[in-house]
């Protein structure tokens, strides 16, 4: 469930607000005093988690008016009837008529209303049918609210409930084991079927169950008698006292946080963290929750997140925070470009003053414009949040193509490569590769770099593990931290032998007119192997490594992918390319790559989706 638009009328220093087009993940930035916090606080009043207090009336005069459409998608109406919100009906039909009848305005899978919070304290939730629908309340979605002062207790409480919420909100009902749409008269009659179930399947209401029903016989009621003869002869007054026995859920449980320290053999309590680490561990508190098959819907909502963090662990916090976008939406405010950049600009919602210093906000605005509003300048981060190193100058030309057809924002308005540096190298281990590792390391981008390799026909896994055990030595010479540490992610060792051979699919070819026919590309192919390809080093290789026996245009075609994988790629890429120079070559690379399933280039794509910058701006591909 998620808040698709957000409107906000005469509350503190907002007179008129309205956000579109509100995705899974919203975030506030801006300088401070500009209204950041006030729209946080703003959803929170709406859905009940904030005191509104006299001050917070913006004119002094109306009532303030929060509005919202919630999109509510067929997964969240199977939530909402399985945990029994809106209509107890066991039946998805009819539970579902009954939620259309005390909401009519649904529509198309989305709820509008508007909030009113009144002077004198009423609230109403006007849906423009009823003026106060006392069901929306129960629709908003939790809201999980970390602010500045990162209190630990309230949401482990709220995780840990909600991990056996079904149970306890049975409890919390005071639902029949039997019947869940009845309430328990304590009558009893199920102990003898709970009598009879092991005890790894009796549940916790079943439990509870069975201890009510010893106390129930501890003679209470003969006990109480007797009180109240002695009270009645005592006070002179014909009260009588009775006890009844409830259980306090909430007290029920109670879970204490322990931090076990590894390498010193301690533990303490949760506090013993620091404020950055504390902010860590919510974080990863809240991805383990989502990261259940079944969580309750919710919105995560963080007051600068960046707070008491070095930047690096900002980085790791917005990794953190794009991952849980995926499952759950989150809102944030924040002063940080390093929560930023996982994030794209449809996104960012930047808060500005009118000229009458109400808050407003500017969607759509270019990272850059933001970055300077923040007070960062392109010096201050050298305008990169990810980078490639490639072999070969052609390659730092050939990989934006490849970026542009399946990422947003690769280029910026003047053509130029936005947020992304893709340096060419002789090799991946030669010194310059190193200066720029090293580089890389003191910007703080740390592990967003991507090594591209050619294969030169050799096994990839082994050159993966061969580069990474070379930058570990050289680190461990250096003292530990000078470069980034290399891992496998960060390897990108060719599937084929260079960037050239990706480019060698005849049926590609001869849809965008290098070629006339698929027949062609192996006709104009075997008369160079005939010619000069067979004393080709690489394609010697290839026979001897593979057995393949080049006799005919149909050998050709029964090896080529074994030819991509072992023949060096100039040697096959001029014959077809070699007429096309400059923007032209540049122009029919693209038309390949636009016509070219994704499958062609597979194992590139890959390893960029590992990387969260890329993975939230993944274009959709066409149907």
């Amino acid at each position: 469930m998620k808040i698709r638009s957000l409107t906000i009328h005469n509350f503190k220093s907002i007179q008129d607000l309205r956000i579109e087009e509100i995705e899974s993940a919203m975030i506030v930035v801006g300088k401070n005093n500009t209204g950041k916090t006030v729209i946080l606080d703003a959803i929170l009043a709406m859905a009940g988690y904030y005191q509104i207090r006299p001050t917070d009336f913006g004119d002094g005069k109306g009532a303030i008016e929060i509005g919202a459409t919630l999109e509510i998608a067929d997964e969240d109406l199977a939530e909402l009837h399985q945990r029994g919100v809106i209509s107890r009906y066991k039946s998805f039909e009819a539970w579902f008529r009954e939620f259309r009848n005390r909401l009519p305005s649904f529509q198309e899978n989305t709820l509008s209303f508007t909030c009113t919070i009144h002077k004198d304290g009423k609230i109403s939730y006007n849906d423009g049918v009823r003026r106060n629908n006392k069901y929306i309340p129960m629709l908003i979605p939790k809201i999980h609210y970390i602010d500045h002062r990162r209190e630990l207790t309230g949401i482990q409480n709220d995780i840990f409930v909600a991990q056996t919420r079904q149970d306890l909100a049975g409890l919390r009902d005071n639902r029949c084991v039997f019947d869940e749409s009845r309430k328990c008269s304590h009558c009893f009659n199920c102990i003898h079927v709970i009598n009879r179930k092991a005890p790894a399947d009796i549940t916790i209401t079943e439990t509870v169950r069975l201890l009510e029903y010893k106390l129930f016989h501890l003679n209470v009621d003969a006990f109480a008698s007797r009180l109240n003869q002695y009270f009645h002869k005592n006070s002179g007054r014909s009260q009588d006292i009775r006890f009844e026995m409830k259980f306090n859920i909430d007290e029920l449980f109670h879970i204490d946080t322990l931090v076990i320290n590894n390498d010193r053999y301690m533990e303490g309590s949760i506090e013993m963290l620091s404020e950055g680490i504390k902010s860590i561990y919510i974080l990863s508190l809240l991805e383990a929750y989502i990261d259940d098959m079944n969580p309750i819907s919710s919105i995560i909502m963080i007051e600068d997140p960046e707070s008491y963090l070095h930047p690096q662990l900002q980085k790791v916090a917005g990794e953190i925070l794009y991952r849980l976008s995926k499952k759950n939406q989150i809102i944030f405010s924040t002063h940080s470009p390093n929560l930023l950049f996982n994030f794209t600009s449809r996104q960012i919602k930047q808060v500005v003053l009118d000229e009458n210093y109400y808050t407003t906000i500017r969607e759509n605005v270019d990272i850059d414009e933001i970055l300077d509003d923040l007070g960062y300048t392109a010096n201050d981060l050298m305008n990169v949040s990810f980078v490639f190193i490639v072999e070969g100058k052609q390659d730092r030309n050939r990989l934006p193509l490849l970026l542009e057809k399946y990422y947003s924002e690769i280029y910026d308005e003047d053509g130029m490569l936005q947020r992304i540096s893709i340096i060419p190298t002789n090799s991946c281990t030669n010194i310059k590769t190193y200066a720029n590792l090293k580089y890389i390391n003191k910007l703080y981008l740390k592990d967003q770099f991507l090594m591209i390799r050619d294969s030169d026909g050799k096994n990839p896994k082994y050159l993966v593990k061969q580069l990474c055990s070379y930058y570990g030595a050289r680190s461990k010479e250096e003292g530990g931290d000078s470069v980034p540490r290399v891992q496998p992610r960060n390897v990108l060792v060719l599937r084929y032998y260079s960037f050239e051979n990706y480019f060698l699919e005849p049926a590609v070819m001869a849809k965008i007119g290098v070629i006339k026919s698929e027949e062609e590309f192996y006709n104009i192919l075997y008369a160079k192997y005939k010619a000069y390809l067979y004393k080709v080093p690489s394609m010697k290789r290839m026979i001897k490594v593979t057995g393949a026996r080049i006799n005919s245009k149909e050998d050709l075609k029964n090896h080529m992918e074994a030819i991509k994988i072992y023949v060096r790629g100039h040697n096959l890429y001029d014959i077809f390319y070699g007429r096309y120079k400059g923007d032209a070559e540049t122009e029919i690379l693209k038309k390949y790559i636009d016509a070219a399933p994704r499958e062609t280039f597979q194992d590139i794509l890959q390893a960029i989706d590992n990387f969260v910058y890329f993975q939230n701006r993944k274009k959709e591909e066409p149907v």
